[in-house]
This record gives C-alpha cells, sequence and structure tokens, in this order.
C-alpha cells in the first residue's frame, strides 16, 4: 500500500458503532458514548485449532480508520477519535472488544489505524 495516498473509500465499505464508558472504564446501561464511524474496513476471521478437548474456534477482528476517508458522526474529528481497549464496537449486530490500537504512521502524521478486536 501507498502510504501516501488515502486508502480508497471503495475499500472502505462499513459502518461500525464505537461505545465508550463514561465512569471507571465500565460499562453500565446507558453509562457510555456511542459514536458512528463511517467508511471503515471491517474484517472478521475465524480460526479453528486443535486443543486436547478438541477442536475450539478462535474468532477476531480487526478494522481500519484511514485518517482522511474514514470519519465520525457529530463533533468528533480526527482529532478528538481515540481508540482504547476499554471501548468496544459494533457491526453487523455484534459486539467486539478492542483488544489493540496501532497506529500506522506516513512520515510524520498518522495514516490509518489498525484496530484487533476480540
Amino acid at each position: 500500500m501507498n502510504l501516501s495516498q488515502p486508502i480508497p473509500r471503495a475499500l472502505l465499505p462499513h459502518t461500525i458503532t464505537l461505545k465508550t464508558p463514561m465512569k471507571s472504564g465500565i460499562f453500565a446501561d446507558g453509562d457510555y458514548e456511542e459514536i458512528t464511524l463511517f467508511n471503515v474496513r471491517f474484517e472478521r476471521d475465524e480460526k479453528a485449532r486443535q486443543t486436547k478437548s478438541g477442536d475450539v474456534r478462535s474468532k477476531g477482528a480487526r478494522f481500519y480508520f484511514d485518517c482522511v476517508n474514514s470519519s465520525a458522526d457529530g463533533d468528533f474529528g480526527i482529532d478528538k477519535l481515540q481508540f482504547n481497549t476499554n471501548q468496544t464496537v459494533t457491526f453487523c449486530g455484534e459486539t467486539y472488544k478492542i483488544d489493540g490500537v496501532k497506529s500506522v504512521m506516513a512520515g510524520d502524521k498518522i495514516h490509518h489505524y489498525k484496530v484487533e478486536v476480540i
């Protein structure tokens, strides 16, 4: 990928919901801030691994948020948006917990975020 160009919108077809707990990092009924993220790429994966007790399926996913072509609703600009491990995301009715965040740089600026979820 050429990091001098934004990720093309055609590769960012998804919309997800980001939920951030308002107090002490714990979710309670209605005690979170909800932001819709547009033009992201969400990729699910499911891996089967053999254990002593039999097959165990491990689900995971990741999403990509481009700093030019992705956006957030409301007054949330890229400069205010942060991803961290006390947040969850919802995609197609399934909720995932953020497990890790990687900022991919282009020079001295963030090009996009790769966010691992479980």
